[in-house]
């Protein structure tokens, strides 16, 4: 007669899982695993009311940020998208790859940019001195100090000015 009695609560719980989706199912399990009794004398319709109102919210709270979704939501799009996981891990080590390239394309020109202020800056220099000393040689001594005066200020307020600039940022 125990067996019986044994029988009887099993086949009732296969039934209840039977009416229960898969999903809800896993939901079920992990609040019984919980709490053994937590649906003790609750009617099937409310017990799926509860499990679903569960379902909300873990599929509400669930998120992630990065590039790549977790394991297990890679393990979901796998089943449905053939190679789906190693797609999206195609996809993200690609775009690793373009960012770094982008980045790499963006220091070299910053680099050439400064270079080649350098060597403007040093053309600039060299003419706006030659020609106040020029100047100054052949007798406008005035116009060529203001001349020679003016390209060394200058110079020099835009190497002041830029090392400010690049320690700001």
């Amino acid at each position: 007669m125990s067996k019986k009695s044994t029988n009887k609560p099993s086949s009732s719980v296969e039934k209840a899982q039977k009416k229960v989706p898969e999903e809800l199912q896993e939901i079920e399990e992990d609040l019984v695993s919980l709490n053994p009794e937590i649906f003790k004398g609750v009617p099937d319709k409310k017990k799926m009311e509860i499990l679903q109102s569960f379902s909300i919210v873990s599929i509400q709270q669930r998120s992630h940020s990065g590039p790549l979704p977790d394991a297990e939501t890679l393990i979901k799009y796998d089943s449905v998208i053939p190679n789906g996981a190693d797609r999206i891990m195609k996809m993200a080590e690609a775009q690793q790859s373009h960012r770094m390239s982008i980045e790499n394309k963006v220091i070299t020109s910053q680099s050439s940019q400064s270079k080649l202020g350098q060597i403007f800056g040093l053309i600039i220099g060299i003419v706006g001195i030659g020609s106040g000393t020029f100047l100054a040689v052949n007798g406008e001594t005035t116009v060529g100090g203001i001349i020679a005066g003016g390209t060394v200020v200058s110079l020099v307020s835009v190497f002041v000015i830029g090392k400010t600039v690049q320690r700001k940022s």
